[in-house]
């Protein structure tokens, strides 16, 4: 019985996320190998209680349930103490007693744990479908655009204050470049949202025909290619997770077969816990140096080869001011930021005579969805825009900006940098900002 609801649920599984069979093994796991985040965990709970005719979306959230043998057992488990008569009864299937069974309590797979501090990624676990339908409206309105321009509707947390200013600027790409890029084929991990999609428009509307990846947001991904190629520039989506070596290796057969070239690499998708320092454990560093380094290196590697064979390219890495200093909730970013600053360094040494440059854009706190999570968000906020020169933090076009400025042949002889782009957050002395140090040292 179990072998063959697991067949139903990997076929369910395929229909509901159209990947192909051969990645949908049972030991496949829904976050780190497929990348199925908690909108589409949702769609794929409706798409088996269809098929399994129990209403599954009702049960409480499982954060343990991570692979596809997990979903099989948990549906095997709950279909096990229904009979027929139940399962074709609608009100017995909204029945509390149901849902609330003790032999379904009983059994440790479905025990839930305790939830870790937020990450970049979306939480695992089947959550409450009420919830993750609000959450999916509300993405779809944050990778909103229209009127011609692209729009990117992250605004800051507060409507008071300084940044205020900066709601009328989000994403709207500079034309002084042109089509500075026409003929390049650039690709940009990371980028069906947030910063890595501002940077794959900005790339797209200087000429570049662009490959938007995403592994967690698919459909933010393919979204963006198609707005993209809607705008009247050129993109496609490839999805794949850049922690995983088949995906890589996958992505870069593709690149391989579809252009036969690739002129610009942006190493922009990342991973890492925000929370207490002290609370990481070993799987949140391997996932963080997974993503940030192993996987970036190994794009790198692979983008080079496709580079020299015509006369060289350029990499940009991401980087954030928590490389730099402490910055309170950051949890691994920091230390494997500072990682990717220093590979980005050797990768320029051995690349450069392959007129290859690679180069790191260190990005502040950035106006989002990304600062919305940290505790305190809101205080946090206003504390950091205390501690900028002009009162501000960074929009995602000012890290694009910088990004497209350092690909384009007007930064010829930029190679190794590291160039921080954050309103002079990191332009502290004696824990202040500088105009305070300033300000009494000419007193004193």
């Amino acid at each position: 019985m179990v072998h063959n609801t697991l067949d139903r649920v990997i076929k369910s599984i395929s229909v509901t996320t159209r990947y192909p069979l051969h990645l949908l093994t049972a030991q496949a796991d829904l976050e780190n190998d497929l990348g199925i985040d908690s909108v589409k965990r949702l769609e794929i709970v409706l798409a088996l209680s269809e098929e399994f005719k129990i209403p599954l979306d009702r049960e409480p959230r499982d954060t343990s349930i991570r692979s596809i043998q997990d979903v099989a057992n948990w549906v095997d488990t709950l279909t096990s103490q229904s009979s027929p008569a139940l399962q074709s009864s609608p009100a017995l299937q909204s029945s509390p007693a149901l849902q609330s069974s003790p032999a379904l309590q009983s059994s440790p797979a479905l025990q839930p744990r305790p939830v870790s501090s937020p990450r970049f990624d979306q939480p695992s676990g089947i959550s409450n479908p009420a919830s993750l339908r609000s959450k999916a409206v509300l993405q779809k309105r944050e990778n909103s655009y229209g009127n011609g321009q692209y729009l990117q509707m992250s605004q800051p947390i507060h409507s008071q204050g300084p940044s205020v200013r900066l709601e009328r600027s989000f994403g709207v790409p500079s034309t002084s470049f042109g089509r500075a890029l026409h003929g390049r084929v650039a690709f940009v991990t990371g980028s069906g949202r947030g910063v890595g999609q501002t940077i794959a428009r900005l790339l797209a509307s200087r000429g570049a025909t662009v490959i938007v990846n995403s592994f967690h947001s698919r459909e933010l991904g393919e979204q963006t290619a198609a707005e993209i190629n809607e705008s009247g520039n050129l993109a496609c989506h490839m999805w794949g997770s850049i922690a995983n070596p088949q995906h890589v290796d996958e992505i870069f057969k593709q690149i391989q077969s579809r252009f036969g070239r690739l002129d610009i690499l942006i190493c922009n998708a990342s991973d890492g816990r925000i929370g207490n320092f002290l609370e990481l454990n070993s799987d949140d560093w391997d996932r963080a140096f997974r993503t940030n380094v192993v996987g970036h290196h190994q794009c790198s590697v692979r983008a080079a080869s496709l580079m020299r064979s015509h006369g060289g390219g350029s990499i940009v890495t991401i980087s954030a001011v928590g490389s730099h200093g402490y910055i309170e909730g950051l949890g691994s970013q920091g230390v494997v930021k500072a990682a990717v600053e220093t590979m980005t360094r050797y990768l320029a040494c051995e690349l450069g005579q392959y007129g290859i440059r690679v180069n790191c854009v260190v990005g502040g706190p950035v106006y989002g969805e990304l600062l919305s999570k940290f505790p305190n968000a809101r205080s946090t906020q206003h504390h950091w825009e205390s501690m900028t020169p002009d009162g501000t933090l960074c929009t995602s076009m000012d890290l694009a900006n910088a990004v497209g400025f350092l690909v384009s042949d007007e930064a010829g002889g930029v190679n190794g940098s590291i160039w921080n782009v954050d309103h002079g957050f990191s332009a502290i002395a004696d824990g202040r900002p500088l105009r305070y140090s300033a300000a009494q040292q000419t007193v004193g």
